[in-house]
């Protein structure tokens, strides 16, 4: 019998803790991918609230199609756990004025992504990053967000916010 740590057991329960935030995702319909017309979150406060002990889901898109759906954890000391499609990337989370940025050495180490929050009316948020992005460059969509870790993401890296390290 393997260990319950065993990295195929892990994928197995990968999917089953992330299924519900895909269907999620793959029930969205089109207006929750629409282009924000609101003005961007700037409040500090407003962002910890969304984010603090949050998990967010959401989809990358490009020309109108999904590239890829993630969630994402934001542990209260500032770690986060990002999932996308069999990845699971450890990593941290802060606020620079009115941007939430991230750090996943894992993703590309030493690369930092900056983002405004604009809400949609819906619920969702469209991420706005630094600068004028490259021309391949996906749109990232916030289509919701929980509170806390109902798919129990830190299990997914075998612990709680308080023993991971990016």
């Amino acid at each position: 019998m393997r260990p319950a740590s065993h990295p195929v057991d892990l994928m197995r329960r990968l999917g089953m803790l992330v299924a519900p935030c895909l269907l999620a995702l793959a029930l969205a319909d089109g207006a929750a991918l629409a282009e924000s017309t609101e003005a961007a979150i700037t409040d500090a406060a407003a962002l910890r609230a969304l984010l603090v002990g949050n998990t967010l889901y959401g989809a990358n898109m490009r020309d109108g199609g999904v590239v890829f759906k993630w969630s994402e954890y934001h542990c209260p000391n500032g770690r986060s756990i990002y999932v996308r499609g069999q990845d699971v990337l450890r990593g941290k989370w802060w606020l620079e004025g009115s941007e939430v940025c991230y750090a996943y050495n894992e993703l590309e180490p030493g690369a930092q992504f900056c983002f405004r929050f604009k809400p949609k009316g819906d619920g969702g948020y469209d991420l706005v990053g630094r600068g004028d992005p490259p021309a391949n460059a996906s749109e990232v969509t916030v289509l919701g967000h929980v509170t806390g870790d109902p798919f129990r993401i830190q299990k997914l890296v075998g612990g709680t916010c308080e023993e991971l390290s990016s």
